[in-house]
């Protein structure tokens, strides 16, 4: 059933160009798939501590359609089956997110046997995730922020969710993910 939900999500994805693919915090990577989307944020500073100004800023990101978030977990870039990238230094980081830049998702796959997630791309490249060797508490591997708000995630204890993004973590509905 969860694999159902994936691919019918997913495929909405499929055909579209990776954009903007790049490093975040530590080891996680991002991507951005359809049409861009111009957000606008102003807000308020807090006090200034001297002067107890306050200074207006305003703050403004692009992001598309979908949204692709790895984080919490091992993972491999590969290109035409030779690795170009993985979650183990920046250098490495930055090179394969280079790599996969521009390239088309074409297929998503979950192994319920070890929770690995291999995403395929039109000119050869692929990302594998695979949960860290050893994690106590069950963390997501990644997610995806879909055009409706809801998030689609995998957790590295085979379990998924998904929900909306005003949805606080601790009530997040967590089912057993099965093909």
């Amino acid at each position: 059933m969860s694999e159902e939900i994936l691919q019918q999500i997913i495929k909405k994805v499929y055909g579209k160009p990776s954009w903007n693919v790049h490093r975040g915090y530590g080891s996680s990577i991002t991507f951005e798939f359809g049409e861009p989307t111009l957000e606008i944020f102003k807000k308020v500073r807090e006090p200034n501590a001297k002067s107890g100004r306050q200074y207006p800023y305003r703050y403004a990101r692009v992001h598309g359609e979908w949204h692709l978030w790895i984080f919490c977990c091992d993972w491999v870039i590969r290109q035409d089956g030779r690795k170009v990238g993985d979650s183990t230094s920046i250098g490495k980081i930055d090179r394969g997110c280079s790599v996969l830049g521009g390239q088309y998702l074409t297929s998503v796959s979950v192994s319920p046997k070890n929770w690995q997630t291999d995403f395929h791309f039109d000119l050869g490249g692929t990302l594998q995730t695979k949960p860290y060797k050893k994690d106590d508490e069950p963390s997501e591997m990644w997610c995806l922020r879909c055009p409706d708000g809801r998030w689609f995630a995998i957790r590295a204890d085979g379990k998924f969710s998904h929900h909306s993004g005003k949805t606080p973590p601790d009530k997040k509905n967590w089912q057993p993910f099965t093909v």
